[in-house]
């Protein structure tokens, strides 16, 4: 169940890649097609066979792993910049990329390298579950959800302000479904108390927050896009 829920977030993400490249060469709204093109490509280093072909090409240390980590940070500092924006949120944009955001940013990935190089990695092993259990791996792992659990906690408060506004219904139903998706986000900082038996719940909790996430913001750009359009055809002496 996983695994398809996987494949279908990463098919979903590679298609709204797709529909924003016509406006990307258009010059409109680049960042977006951005955005989509780092989420799909974060999704397909997750998924096993992709990311077991890449990493043994990279000696087969989980450098891939490392490597998805700052894609991973890259596309919350994206997405975090952008969405603040869309929803009006300057406290939002600042708590991004600020001096606070940048320095937790700097800080996190920093201590992500450290704890990664101090680890045995050998052997590819999709999201390490085949590496022995250690300290520094907890503490890894703990850095590389910390970023997107902070991002999502600063762009929470806007995306819910739009959703109890009197918008657009589409906007509303696209702000909801992000809402869910960072809401996911911020859940799995707490992946350590889960049980051993139930570790299932972890990449069912990262894929579905991804999907609603990319879903979401696929929402958001299509109800503002109908704004747009349907202004634009609105007589001048109507408006």
């Amino acid at each position: 169940m996983t695994n398809v829920l996987a494949w279908a977030t990463f098919g979903v993400c590679v298609a709204l890649t797709g529909i924003r490249i016509p406006s990307a060469l258009r010059g409109e709204n680049r960042m977006m097609f951005v955005l989509f093109a780092l989420i799909s490509l974060d999704i397909l280093l997750s998924l096993e066979v992709p990311y077991e072909f890449l990493d043994g090409l990279m000696g087969g240390f989980n450098v891939c792993n490392l490597l998805l980590r700052f894609l991973l940070y890259g596309t919350f500092l994206l997405m975090g910049i952008k969405v603040a924006r869309a929803f009006g949120s300057r406290g939002g944009e600042r708590a991004v990329r600020g001096p606070w955001g940048i320095a937790v940013l700097a800080i996190t990935a920093v201590l992500t390298a450290v704890f990664f190089f101090s680890m045995d990695t050998s052997g590819s092993t999709v999201g390490l579950e085949d590496l022995d259990p250690e300290p520094a791996l907890d503490l890894y792992s703990a850095f590389g959800r910390a970023y997107p659990g902070y991002v999502s906690a600063c762009l929470i408060p806007a995306i819910w302000r739009s959703v109890r506004s009197s918008g657009p219904a589409l906007l509303r139903a696209a702000s909801g479904m992000l809402l869910a998706g960072l809401a996911l986000l911020i859940v799995s900082q707490v992946f350590p108390l889960i049980p051993d038996s139930n570790t299932w719940l972890r990449p069912l909790i990262n894929y579905s927050a991804a999907l609603a996430s990319a879903l979401g913001l696929g929402g958001i750009w299509l109800s503002k896009t109908i704004a747009r359009r349907t202004i634009h055809t609105i007589p001048s002496d109507q408006r």
